[in-house]
């Protein structure tokens, strides 16, 4: 039991003196999109770390599909987005701690759902009370990009930073899968509203993030 105590008290001092970098994205903020990232230093020069960002608006979304009879009759969806990217920085001008410009590469596995898209049926019968013969399916879709990224940490000589990234990758894997799979008939049904795309044929991922955080452990105060 004592060795327990001991090992869990070594443990606990090793944690305290690492550095934990914790950050809100407020340029997401704009967007409808709320981010949350973590840093973890393995050295003045190099930290892993990991970010999650939610979002009830899709940036992809042209316009078209908002609209009846082509999505729900009073021109809204509901929409969720995950998105949870791990990534590795290198910085090149480190004073306290990780900070300064950095360059590093990251991965992104995206998720998202768009509930009660209304379409149109062929297959239904007109009726008076659905003469467009509208029809419901929700959307979901699933991606994974890589990419590489650069960025500024500035450090204040208290605990609080202010970071500064822009990236670029490519979307891998792009899967849309549908709850009423007749949706895929409807040729006004656009299924690159839902997917990452830019132009509709270039399946691109951009990073644009203003963080503000705080830093635990690792000299704070330096």
């Amino acid at each position: 039991m004592k060795r327990l105590i001991i090992a869990v008290l070594l443990l606990s001092g090793v944690t305290l003196k690492a550095q934990h970098d914790i950050s809100v994205d407020v340029l997401g903020f704009a967007f409808s999109k709320y981010g949350l990232g973590y840093d973890y230093a393995i050295n003045s020069n190099n930290s892993v770390g990991i970010n999650f960002n939610f979002s009830s608006k899709n940036m992809f979304d042209d316009g078209k599909s908002n609209f009846a009879p082509y999505a729900l009759k009073d021109g809204e969806y509901k929409y969720s987005e995950m998105n949870i990217i791990p990534e590795y920085k290198a910085y090149f001008t480190p004073e306290k701690g990780t900070d300064g410009i950095y360059m590093g590469i990251y991965g992104k596995i995206r998720t998202s759902k768009a509930s009660e898209n209304t379409f149109t049926d062929t297959k239904l019968t007109a009726t008076i009370t659905n003469p467009n013969r509208y029809a419901q399916t929700d959307v979901s879709t699933t991606g994974f990009a890589l990419g590489v990224m650069a960025g500024y940490k500035w450090k204040s000589s208290g605990a609080l930073f202010l970071e500064v990234t822009g990236g670029i990758g490519k979307f891998l894997v792009n899967s849309v899968k549908y709850s009423n799979t007749l949706a895929e008939d409807d040729p006004n049904f656009e299924e690159d509203d839902y997917i990452p795309y830019i132009g509709n044929s270039l399946p691109i991922d951009l990073r644009i993030a203003v963080k503000v955080g705080v830093r635990i452990g690792g000299g704070s105060n330096e």
